[in-house]
């Protein structure tokens, strides 16, 4: 693999505004068709008002998607599972199961799908093609782009909504899992509203918000962008420094999608299991609105240490995780200077988790701009994603 100097950010940029792009499309695709998110929304509420369970299932970062969205009915009052984890609860007559599959065909998700039919749940999906098993098998689906779509597939009524790019700008399902993201926020916290439309639109206009000012940041000075996106291509062309991405909290599961992304760049990406390991020159990002999180600050303490470098990702230029990175990335959408795992849950309820997805698509659009530099190809990049799932 030859190393390609990188000349500007221009990948960078087709991505982040891509993502943005899709996501704004497909918000006025919903809107076009309101019956078909009152529905879905429809079914959860009344499974809430039955004190039914709501059980997400997915795979990879569809499933941490799923999980990001699961956190945040909990925040607003549902009970809620995590099929295929450890503490999954059994799906009974009237629950609800929210698939998330970009393709529409994950054989685990539509395993589990199918059982649940079995057991009398109802069924509501996220997925990239109405065609799929997975939209068939639901009672109602969110349409989501995938950005990897063959023609001969894409309705026509969708054709404007299913992009077809092509590596390094979005590689892999990037388009389909920020995209659900964006949107999935917008149905939950949509549901906190008598008008869930309405609801819907607020929550997500916020969301979209917040990645257009971290954007508008990063033209203003580029150089932390510039820095940190040569400090990862290093990560990848020497296998035995190690990455470690660390957040708390609903930050948490944004390390954890970054970092499979991260790791299809032959990024020596590590687990929190791993963290016993680190060493010096070894690589921290952390990650945390606040930037107070406690135990993202002790990880940055031991990083410290340990002499690792440490790149921090908050909104607040003058906390305490800003203070002790070596590069600071400016990241809008908390509002409070107050870890948010300190809040009660009727604070929570409100919380929009609009710095979440600011630093995921900032690190996505990063992972663009590393495939052009780096000269590794989207064919390459799967042969790094996992192919048993």
């Amino acid at each position: 693999m030859e190393h390609v100097k990188r000349q500007n950010l221009s990948s960078f940029y087709s991505a982040f505004n891509l993502l943005e792009k899709t996501a704004k499309r497909t918000v006025n695709s919903i809107n076009e068709n309101p019956p078909c998110l009152v529905e879905f929304c429809k079914t959860l509420e009344e499974a809430k008002e039955k004190d039914k369970r709501i059980h997400l299932v997915g795979m990879g970062r569809s499933g941490k998607v799923g999980m990001l969205l699961g956190e945040l009915l909990k925040n607003v009052g549902y009970k809620v599972s995590y099929l295929g984890k450890s503490l999954a609860k059994p799906v009974r007559r009237d629950d609800v199961v929210i698939g998330i599959t970009g393709s529409g065909w994950t054989s685990f998700t539509i395993n589990t799908l199918q059982e649940s039919i079995s057991r009398g749940a109802k069924i509501l999906v996220f997925t990239g093609d109405q065609h799929s098993l997975a939209a068939r098998l639901a009672d109602s689906i969110i349409l989501i782009p995938r950005g990897y779509v063959k023609e001969k597939f894409a309705p026509v009524s969708h054709a404007a909504l299913t992009p077809v790019s092509h590596a390094p700008l979005t590689p892999l399902g990037t388009v389909f899992e920020m995209t659900s993201m964006c949107i999935g926020i917008g149905v939950i916290l949509g549901l906190r509203d008598d008008s869930s439309v309405k609801g819907f639109n607020e929550s997500v206009n916020e969301v979209l918000r917040a990645a257009e000012m971290t954007l508008d940041n990063i033209k203003r000075n580029e150089q932390p962008l510039l820095q940190f996106v040569t400090l990862l291509e290093s990560y990848s062309s020497q296998s035995g420094k190690m990455l470690f991405v660390y957040g708390s909290g609903l930050d948490s599961i944004i390390a954890s999608i970054s970092s499979i992304r991260l790791s299809h760049l032959r990024i020596n990406c590590k687990s929190n299991y791993d963290w016993r390991f680190r060493g010096k020159k070894d690589l921290l990002i952390g990650i945390s609105g606040s930037g107070v999180s406690t135990s993202t600050l002790e990880r940055v303490e031991s990083a410290k240490s340990a002499h690792m470098r440490i790149v921090g990702l908050t909104s607040f230029s003058e906390s305490e995780l800003a203070r002790k990175s070596d590069i600071f990335l400016p990241i809008e959408g908390r509002t409070e200077k107050i870890s948010a795992d300190l809040h009660q849950i009727s604070n929570l309820s409100f919380l929009i988790p609009s710095f979440e997805y600011a630093a995921a698509i900032t690190l996505d659009s990063c992972v663009a701009q590393l495939a052009m530099d780096l000269g590794i190809s989207e064919r390459e990049m799967k042969e790094e994603h996992a192919n048993i799932e």
